[in-house]
């Protein structure tokens, strides 16, 4: 497939009316508006007072804690359970106006800064290094001009990425757990320069993002990425009388379903079966093409297993959609 095929410019697919229609993403807004890290939510609650309300277009700058509420940045910090008893914090909740249920929202990350110490911790968090480790330990790591200085010998470009970005749901998620309401899904592509599509599930829809990472590896093995406080700045739009299955993420160059699941096996399940009816049902691909597609053309990834419910992502480049 030749490279200026593959460069050409994205359209919708002819007589389709779908909720992602490709387009470049616009970088401005009406409206600048700041939330401080202090109006921050434990739970992606409907009963939640909001931080701050906007138009749809608007751009608003969201001030984040790390994962530890910044506990363990002091030097003189140790990592025990009562840093474990109020974890991820998220910023909000921001209340969009004319967010009804049934519509989705539209998030474009316009840009994520992050600060300049990381917190990593080691130790027997899970099975994968509890037969290495015996004890935790912390790392504060530090990150400047868009590098992580992992060890004196060992300096790496700096990803940044959102770990926690959500809706309110029914229910009251905690902002521990993914949903398809977003949440915690720690997945490396919610990332500057990509779009998020989430159902609005309570009026206003209530957005709360933390949890940023200066660094992480897709699948978060140890349950921890590089935790970092930071600035994140969005554009919202409703979109009206559309609503999303589970998660999308979108770039210039992929779309990409988030699946949710107990085991990775169901979350993938969940990622492949919803993005192959986004295929036949929104775009108006015919089934065949569309299994062909998924199976010889898109990649599956794990975005983290450390929670109890696991995120997957089936991802599909657009030159195979278009």
């Amino acid at each position: 497939m030749s490279e200026e095929y593959l460069k050409r410019k994205l359209k919708v697919i002819k007589g389709s009316d779908p909720l992602i229609t490709f387009r470049r993403r616009s970088r401005a807004g009406r409206n600048n508006m700041r939330i401080s890290k202090e109006k921050h939510v434990f739970k992606m609650s409907p009963d939640n007072m909001p931080a701050a309300k906007c138009n749809s277009g608007d751009v608003v700058v969201f001030e984040t804690m790390d994962c530890f509420c910044d506990a363990l940045i002091p030097e003189n910090t140790i990592f025990g359970e009562a840093y474990l008893k109020n974890t991820n914090p998220a910023t909000g909740p921001l209340y969009i106006n004319n967010a009804k249920v049934g519509d989705t929202l539209k998030i474009d990350i316009i840009d994520i800064q992050v600060g300049d110490v990381g917190i990593y911790v080691s130790g027997p968090a899970n099975k994968i290094f509890e037969v290495f480790f015996s004890d935790f330990q912390v790392d504060r790591i530090k990150v400047e001009d868009g590098f992580v200085h992992l060890s004196k010998d060992l300096i790496v470009k700096s990803k940044p990425m959102i770990g926690v970005i959500g809706l309110a749901d029914d229910g009251g998620t905690a902002t521990m757990l993914p949903g398809v309401h977003g949440g915690n899904m720690d997945c490396n592509d919610i990332c500057k320069g990509t779009s998020l599509y989430l159902p609005v599930l309570v009026e206003g829809g209530l957005l709360a993002i933390g949890d940023l990472h200066a660094l992480m590896g897709d699948g978060e093995i140890g349950e921890c990425g590089l935790e970092i406080h930071g600035t994140v700045t969005v554009k919202v739009t409703v979109i009206k009388d559309k609503k999303v299955a589970a998660p999308i993420v979108e770039s210039n160059d992929f779309i990409e379903l988030i699946g949710l699941g107990n085991t990775i096996e169901e979350a993938t399940h969940h990622a492949s079966q919803e993005m192959f009816r986004y295929l036949v049902d929104e775009l108006k691909i015919e089934s065949r093409d569309a299994a062909r597609i998924l199976c010889l053309c898109s990649d599956l990834k794990i975005c983290q297993q450390a929670n109890k419910i696991k995120t997957v992502a089936m991802r599909v480049p657009k030159y195979a959609i278009v």
